[in-house]
């Protein structure tokens, strides 16, 4: 099974996978604000918060020959010291259609420390933040019944979670695989003009925008 062996990967392909050239991207930063997580971007080179209230991300997949469906992007930062957060992505993966986005028939596999988790059912994992973090979670798709994953634009939804303070707003990330960066663009465009602010909106009522599409599984 492809997600099985993608697991036993975890540990040492992380490690190991090099940090291919891709479209500039910003990173994940999280700090707080009255009482609240919240996220922004950030550019992990320079240390600068490129956008203090930032909701919606981008990567691109493919640049990498050896795991052409997987990326150690985006990064996560924060200068929260010392706190434990939980990194948690939401149920459910959207894929563009041009007009919004529908329910995929993909999925994507999340991996960290020896753990993962799948959109299937959501999950989550827990860091301790430390002077300088830049952590690197693995993200990887898969197609239905394990397959190789289509091409295409997809979207998946996290919070970030702290004992003490609010939940962060849901935030998203959109994927590209194998797309042009202006179909990329557009979709961000898409996802950023539907999220509001304050407020968030789950994955499901994004996909409720764009329509639906059978799964294949």
């Amino acid at each position: 099974m492809l997600r099985s062996h993608l697991v036993a990967l975890f540990a040492s392909a992380t490690l190991a996978m090099p940090l291919f050239a891709q479209e500039l991207h910003e990173d994940i930063w999280v700090t707080s604000s009255n009482g609240a997580l919240t996220t922004g971007g950030w550019d992990h080179s320079t240390g600068e918060i490129t956008s203090p209230f930032l909701r919606v991300f981008k990567a691109d997949m493919g640049a990498d020959p050896s795991f052409p469906f997987s990326i150690v992007e985006p990064g996560i930062g924060s200068d929260l010291i010392g706190s434990s957060l939980t990194f948690r992505m939401l149920q459910g993966l959207g894929a563009w259609n041009g007009n919004g986005f529908s329910t995929a028939n993909e999925g994507l596999l999340v991996g960290y420390g020896g753990s993962s988790f799948d959109s299937i059912t959501g999950g989550s994992f827990g860091f301790t933040v430390t002077p300088g973090i830049d952590l690197h979670a693995e993200f990887t798709l898969f197609g239905a019944n394990d397959t190789d994953p289509a091409n295409g634009i997809y979207l998946s939804s996290f919070v970030f979670e702290s004992e003490g303070l609010q939940s962060s707003e849901v935030f998203y990330i959109v994927w590209n695989l194998g797309m042009s960066e202006a179909d990329h663009d557009a979709a961000i465009d898409w996802v950023s003009s539907s999220v509001p602010a304050p407020g968030a909106l789950a994955l499901g009522g994004l996909l409720g925008l764009g329509g639906r599409r059978s799964r294949r599984r």
